[in-house]
């Protein structure tokens, strides 16, 4: 009795191991994947988008402190979620490419033997060459008339690419925050300049129509080229805008 028994569990722990042996490798490559985006075939779990307004020239500083925050969030990414990053000019137009938009394959047990799978490691090489190549363009100088900023990110947040069926969705907007366009500007004296209530309603209707209420904001306001009363003028009309529209906002400088 005892002999058969044995052999019974023998048997089970040798269809086991024979199971193991066939699943193996797929649970070392995970998931499969898009080889473009590195996102899982099924979409991916969540999305962070950085948006970066370059209306403005930025100092070594600026672009050396942009660059941590970038590489920080990209390293703190969690497996199979989508990074985008978005870089805005004075001369906006709808639809403008991403640098970067990729997700993080994340890490599997193949890493334990030291076989990282080709996904990992082309995550690694796309992110950071691109992010390095983006980088350069920031330390650029740049001046332009109109800085868009509601209008790059009401486009950017209602795109079919940017609504991730499922998980967190972070939009971090790295930014001087004037805002100065034919919807809204802090510049000048006219009417309507640095008004909160203007400023509330274009960001209101912008906020709505393009879905962003699902997002979680983050700001990091650039102390570019501009006087630091104005700098604090509009960080100051912002928060208030954003207060009455009961937008939970994070905001910092960069």
């Amino acid at each position: 009795m005892k002999t058969e028994n044995w052999a019974i569990v023998a048997s089970a722990l040798a269809g086991v191991a024979l199971v193991g042996f066939f699943a193996a490798p797929s649970l070392l490559r995970g998931p499969p994947r898009d080889q473009e985006t590195l996102c899982p075939k099924t979409g991916p779990i969540g999305q962070t988008l950085i948006l970066v307004d370059k209306t403005d020239p930025w100092s070594e500083v600026q672009a050396g402190r942009l660059k941590t925050l970038v590489k920080q969030i990209g390293e703190t990414l969690p497996a199979d979620r989508l990074l985008s990053i978005y870089v805005f000019n004075d001369v906006f137009e709808p639809g403008f490419p991403a640098l970067v938009s990729l997700c993080n394959p994340g890490r599997t047990a193949s890493e334990l033997i030291g076989n990282p799978r080709r996904e990992y490691v082309k995550w690694v090489e796309k992110f950071g060459r691109p992010l390095d190549e983006a980088l350069k363009v920031l330390l650029q100088p740049a001046k332009g008339n109109q800085s868009p900023i509601i209008e790059a990110i009401g486009d950017v947040v209602s795109r079919r690419e940017n609504r991730v069926a499922e998980g967190e969705r972070k939009l971090v907007l790295v930014s001087d925050m004037l805002q100065n366009s034919g919807q809204f500007t802090v510049f000048g004296t006219g009417p309507g300049v640095r008004d909160p209530d203007k400023l509330r309603q274009v960001l209101g209707k912008t906020w709505q129509s393009s879905g962003a209420g699902s997002w979680s904001l983050s700001v990091h306001q650039v102390q570019g080229v501009y006087e630091p009363t104005r700098l604090e003028q509009a960080a100051t009309l912002w928060r208030q805008a954003f207060d009455k529209l009961a937008i939970k906002v994070e905001w910092d400088r960069l």
